[in-house]
């Protein structure tokens, strides 16, 4: 009897290991299996500025490269799937939805807005995605939870940094303008907060709907502030070029100061012409380290060209190695993931150059202004 009983207990020890086995084959790939691990690409692939998203993909496939040729994670290779995101919220929780509902994706470089970041926050979240954003954040992208990263510039640097600029060359009196998105409404609040305690006064503040084509009495308005100069931001950069373009048919062309986009967008410069002169916040990347010098050869070298917006090409790369370092040390298991993003990711050495990020998952990145002369982003002389 007790031989039967034994038999029976052993029988059904088989048969709870064969569930077992058969149910931890279907959910987690074995330690030898081969099965690619997928990382999602989300960003602006077509119409206004969709030259972010393709850079931003350019380098995740040659980042993507380099972990495969040093073995993968634990051999398993990694897959890039990529979706586009556009620009607004709609299109950002799309692709992100797209990613992890259809994909079965886990871990994502992606953003192109910060209103596309903070509308699929909730869902990265709640389903532990982990994002790694490469382009720039302001507090909403900061504070939008603990699956989201900013691996690349702080916009409230932005901000903080243009003021100082503005005020170091004599300007003491400005007016603001912004078209109303999370990007640009953080870095116009925190000019304007940064200004006033450097001495400077707001003469006018101003904002714009996205979809404003005539700013002749935005202008007129301003131009009856007398500011000496001008903070000018739209999210693209295009929004901001009409308003150059027809304050400068009206002959009113005070100094201008603005963000990235309206220097980076090819856009821009078919709107106005020339933009020498423009004052702008160039994000800070490594450009003198060895690494980063072989990199963007590499990168002209592949793809024909020079990266058309370097920091995104450096922040894209750094993300993609932060998460390879993250599931090699940890496996594929994004909640460990985030956990080791969170407390490995200190003075980091990366294209970006050495950073850190906060106990958020934000780094400390800045920007340096930058005026353009004969076409060329130039260094200040105060």
């Amino acid at each position: 009897m007790q031989k039967r009983v034994g038999v029976v207990v052993v029988l059904l020890l088989v048969i709870a290991a064969g569930i077992w086995f058969t149910t931890q084959s279907k959910n987690t790939p074995a330690d030898n299996s081969k099965e690619s691990i997928k990382i999602g690409v989300a960003s602006l692939l077509t119409g206004d500025f969709a030259v972010v998203g393709e850079n931003i993909v350019k380098t995740a496939k040659l980042a993507a490269a380099d972990i495969n040729a040093d073995g993968g994670i634990s051999g398993r290779p990694i897959e890039l799937v990529i979706e586009n995101a556009g620009y607004t919220s709609k299109d950002g929780v799309s692709a992100l939805q797209k990613l992890i509902n259809a994909d079965g994706i886990r871990y994502v470089i992606g953003g192109t807005s910060s209103n596309g970041t903070i509308a699929y926050a909730p869902i990265a979240n709640q389903t532990h995605t982990v994002v790694l954003t490469p382009v720039t954040g302001g507090k909403n992208v900061d504070e939008a939870g603990d699956y989201i990263f900013r691996i690349a510039n702080a916009d409230i640097l932005a901000g903080q940094n243009l003021a100082e600029a503005m005020i170091r060359l004599g300007y003491t009196k400005a007016a603001t303008i912004s078209e109303v998105t999370d990007y640009t409404t953080d870095i116009q609040n925190t000019f304007e907060k940064t200004f006033k305690e450097k001495g400077g006064v707001i003469v006018k503040s101003e904002r714009f709907q996205p979809n404003t084509t005539d700013y002749r009495t935005l202008i007129t308005s301003v131009r009856e502030s007398k500011p000496e100069a001008i903070l000018i931001l739209s999210q693209l950069g295009t929004n901001a070029a009409q308003f150059i373009k027809q304050s400068r048919e009206l002959g009113f062309t005070p100094p201008l100061f603005t963000d990235f986009t309206l220097a980076a967008n090819g856009d821009v410069k078919r709107i106005v012409g020339s933009l020498d002169g423009i004052y702008f916040a160039d994000p800070a990347y490594d450009t003198a380290g060895a690494g980063s010098k072989a990199f963007f050869e590499r990168y002209e070298k592949e793809y024909g060209g020079p990266s058309p917006i370097p920091f995104h090409s450096a922040s894209t790369y750094d993300g993609m190695m932060m998460i390879a370092s993250a599931l090699r040390a940890v496996g594929d298991d994004s909640t460990k993931v985030q956990q080791w993003l969170l407390m490995n990711v200190k003075n980091y050495q990366g294209l970006m150059g050495t950073y850190s990020l906060d106990a958020a998952g934000n780094s400390d990145l800045g920007f340096t202004v930058r005026v353009i002369k004969g076409g060329v982003p130039t260094d200040i002389s105060y």
